[in-house]
C-alpha cells in the first residue's frame, strides 16, 4: 500500500485549526478591545485576529463585533501587503467567493492564494489548485494542480487528498491516472472523518475502482464513519443497499 508523506500532518492541522477560528474566551469582549486599540497603533498580528472575528461574527453575543466581512477585508488587506501568508489567504478566499469584497475577481484570488502558497501556507494550496484546474484566474493547467493538491495533501489538508485522489482516479483529469493511488488518498481523508473522503472511498469499493469490488466494504466504511463522528448515514447506506440487490 501507497504510504504518502506526511511529515506536517499534524502541524499543519493544528495550523488550519488555530487560523480558521480564533479561540473562544470569557472575555472576548476584553479581547475585541485590546485588539482594536492594538490594530488601530498599527499592530498587524491584532489587525488580523481582528478581521476574523469582524469576518466570523460569531461571538456578538460575548462582547464580540457583529459580523462584517468588508470590514475583516479592510484589516486584512494592509496585514496582506505587508507579506502576511495568513491575510494573504483570507483574501483569496474573499475575492474568490466575493464576501467581504465589491465583486467576486478570480484573477485576484489567484495573486493572493499565489502569495500565500509561495510561503508554504499550507491552507492556500488546495483552493490554488482549485484554481489552477478549472482555469479560474488563470489558464487551465492541471500539472501545477496536481503538484499543489500533493503539496496541500501531504501536508495533513483532506480537501486536497479528496481533490487528488479525484485526478488519480479520474483518466484524463490529471498527468497521473492510478486509481489505486486515489483509494490510499481516500481511505486517509475519510480517516480524519472528511465526509467527502468517505464517499469517495465507498464508491471505489462499491464500483471496484483501484481496490477489488467489495460492496460490504464500501457499507462498512459508511458504518464506522457514523459510528466515530455520530454524524448519521442511513441514506448513504440504502443506497449501497439498493445497489447490493
Amino acid at each position: 500500500m501507497l504510504k504518502p508523506r506526511l511529515t506536517m500532518t499534524l502541524a499543519a492541522t493544528a495550523l488550519g485549526l488555530a487560523l480558521s477560528l480564533p479561540a473562544v474566551a470569557q472575555d472576548m469582549s476584553e479581547r475585541y478591545a485590546q485588539w482594536t486599540a492594538e490594530a488601530a497603533a498599527g499592530d498587524l498580528d491584532a489587525a488580523y485576529e481582528l478581521g476574523v472575528l469582524y469576518y466570523i461574527g460569531r461571538w456578538s453575543d460575548q462582547g464580540g463585533p457583529e459580523h462584517d466581512p468588508e470590514k475583516a477585508v479592510e484589516l486584512w488587506l494592509p496585514v496582506a501587503e505587508a507579506g502576511d501568508a495568513r491575510a494573504q489567504w483570507r483574501l483569496g478566499w474573499a475575492y474568490e467567493t466575493g464576501s467581504g469584497v465589491p465583486d467576486r475577481d478570480q484573477e485576484e484570488a489567484f495573486r493572493w492564494y499565489s502569495a500565500a502558497a509561495a510561503q508554504d501556507f499550507a491552507l492556500a494550496f488546495q483552493p490554488l489548485g482549485r484554481m489552477n484546474l478549472d482555469g479560474r484566474g488563470t489558464d487551465p493547467d492541471p500539472v501545477r494542480a496536481y503538484e499543489l493538491f500533493t503539496r496541500g495533501a501531504e501536508a495533513g489538508q483532506t480537501r486536497a487528498m479528496n481533490d487528488l485522489a479525484r485526478m488519480y482516479r479520474d483518466e484524463g483529469r490529471g498527468p497521473v491516472h492510478d486509481p489505486e493511488r486515489s483509494v490510499d488518498w481516500y481511505r486517509l481523508s475519510a480517516e480524519q472523518d472528511d465526509s467527502n473522503g468517505v464517499q469517495g472511498l465507498a464508491h471505489a469499493y462499491l464500483h471496484g475502482i483501484g481496490v477489488e469490488r467489495d460492496p460490504i466494504a464500501a457499507l462498512r466504511v459508511h458504518v464506522e464513519f457514523e459510528n466515530r463522528s455520530g454524524r448519521e448515514q442511513t441514506n448513504a447506506m440504502l443506497r449501497i443497499l439498493a445497489e447490493m440487490t
